[in-house]
């Protein structure tokens, strides 16, 4: 993407002393940070924390963001769906 550390602390609505603090180690950053970089980014949580380097499906990502909606009765019987079917 060629972002200067600067221009994504900017993207993301962080300051660029808390980027630079994450991007040399001496802070950590939470997960609405990592949040608000991935969508600087244009990327997803899924695809940040995705190690294979891959992106991820978008019907995976609807399909996830659907379940999350869903009482743990109805989660249950979509599993059952999807391992039966």
């Amino acid at each position: 993407m060629g972002l200067s550390n600067r221009q994504l602390a900017l993207k993301a609505g962080l300051s660029q002393p808390v980027m630079y603090r994450i991007e040399n180690g001496s802070r950590r950053a939470d997960i609405e940070t990592i949040e608000k970089i991935c969508n600087a980014l244009g990327i997803t949580l899924a695809d940040f924390f995705n190690f294979d380097g891959e992106r991820t499906n978008p019907e995976y990502l609807e399909l996830i963001k659907n379940a999350r909606d869903l009482s743990p009765e109805q989660l249950k019987i979509l599993n059952d769906i999807i391992k039966n079917f």
